[in-house]
């Protein structure tokens, strides 16, 4: 169906703003967007902005997230991004403030006894692992201090998707069920390492027949035992330790469905605009082809601002994904002693190799959504160009994607490209495996209660 009034009432209570002059770093687009210094507006409809609204949407996760140290904000469900806080004197603050400590501790833990007993392919992951956990942390911190702003810019971006006649997506439906099954998937994959470890060290304390005494320090001891090689034991320190493990754990797989999450905030606008321009390929009014190239030009600016904020995360994400995809393929090839060890590593290489894959899917369905626009635009006929038409394929002909800090951007692609990654690295991997078997292992049976 062909729209053929375009009205210009305001909504009760949401202005609109005219001039851009306030905002200290206004993109590149900015000039494009007002065009001619006009801005379409239509009556909203009546929204639910707890569903709508992608800050308030997010928010239902990001509230869970602070209790394992991740995102320390002040106020996430507060109904205006202008009302989001982030305070130094938090809980918060202190949950991940420990979880650092924490990650931090272990990884140099893990360095002293690389450095005492020499590095393999293998026991290198553990420093890895924390220390880049801990600095995906650290720049959710970062983070933190730029969402009031980042959500303000974003609020005013897809405002115009709630006016006739985009309607209603049920957006927080979609974050909420991607993050279920992201979330549900790692809590399962977690309990079933618990449960691998804990087989581990019951099969030791055989093999070795320690004298045990106190399970819950042969289980902390065993299982940290870079750290407990450089401190002396302590229960505390142990649940200290767990909690970090779980956090850190945590941060690894959050920043994956983080990534999801925003990219799916975009698309999901992308797309909506796709559906209003495919039921309008007939439309010759040049009003109409106006408001379609100021929201495509805003979903721009908005996707520029995202990989500015949120690019480091994406760029230090692929990157330990790739070294752990590495790493498990090489543990392909490794004897598993006991069959929890044959499950435990199934489970886990699957759910790594499924939520790498589902987060570049989601990131490169940006892309994709821009991509499409440019097609439909290709599609009108030739009596039905205007100059606004035209200036909206220009724009929608450059390439609008997730980037990670512009080092490369996430299309379809990156699936062979990542691949053909993965395999040169791997053979490099494989050879270093190869040549350091039997170093970097400790004494067996060093356990004293």
């Amino acid at each position: 169906m062909i729209e053929t009034g375009f009205g210009f009432r305001l909504p009760p209570g949401r202005p609109v703003e005219r001039r851009d002059h306030t905002h200290p770093n206004p993109s590149r687009w900015h000039w494009l967007r007002r065009r001619g210094n006009v801005t379409f507006v239509r009556p909203a409809e009546e929204i639910d902005d707890r569903r709508e609204r992608f800050c308030l949407a997010i928010a239902s996760v990001l509230r869970w997230a602070r209790l394992f140290g991740v995102f320390p904000l002040s106020n996430l469900t507060a109904p205006s991004p202008d009302e989001l806080q982030f305070r130094l004197l938090s809980p918060f603050i202190v949950l991940s403030a420990l979880s650092v400590v924490g990650g931090l501790l272990v990884m140099i833990a893990a360095l002293i006894r690389l450095q005492r007993v020499g590095i393999n392919a293998v026991n290198m992951a553990e420093p890895i692992f924390f220390g880049t956990c801990t600095l995906l942390n650290l720049l959710f911190v970062r983070l933190a201090t730029r969402w009031r702003d980042f959500m303000l810019f974003w609020a005013r971006r897809e405002e115009m998707f709630f006016a006739r006649p985009y309607g209603a997506i049920n957006l927080r439906r979609k974050v909420l069920v991607l993050a279920l099954c992201i979330i549900g998937s790692a809590s399962v994959e977690h309990m079933v390492y618990v449960i691998n470890q804990a087989y581990n060290v019951y099969q030791e304390s055989l093999a070795c027949r320690y004298n045990v005494s106190n399970p819950f320090k042969l289980y902390g001891s065993l299982t940290y035992r870079s750290v407990f090689q450089s401190v002396p034991y302590h229960q505390f320190v142990t649940v200290y330790l767990l909690y970090t493990t779980v956090s850190l754990t945590f941060v690894w797989t959050f920043t994956d469905l983080f990534i999801m999450l925003i990219s799916t905030g975009i698309s999901c606008r992308f797309a909506q605009l796709n559906r209003r321009i495919d039921s309008n390929l007939l439309n010759g009014s040049e009003s109409f082809w106006c408001e379609m190239r100021t929201h495509y030009v805003g979903l721009i600016e908005l996707v520029e601002r995202v990989n500015r904020v949120v690019g480091p995360l994406v760029i230090v994400s692929c990157a330990n994904d790739m070294y752990f995809l590495c790493l498990q393929t090489l543990n392909t090839v490794e004897d598993k002693p006991f069959a929890i060890n044959e499950w435990y590593f199934r489970y886990s290489f699957t759910f790594l190799i499924l939520r790498t894959s589902v987060k570049l899917w989601y990131a490169a369905d940006v892309d994709e959504m821009s991509t499409r626009t440019h097609k439909l635009v290709q599609q009108i006929r030739t009596e039905q160009y205007n100059d606004e038409l035209e200036i909206l394929r220009i724009c929608s002909a450059t390439e609008v994607s997730i980037s990670g800090m512009g080092f490369f951007n996430i299309t379809r692609k990156i699936f062979l490209t990542m691949a053909g990654s993965i395999l040169t690295y791997e053979l490099v991997l494989l050879r270093f495996h190869r040549s350091s078997r039997g170093v970097g292992e400790d004494l067996p049976c060093g356990y004293i209660d």
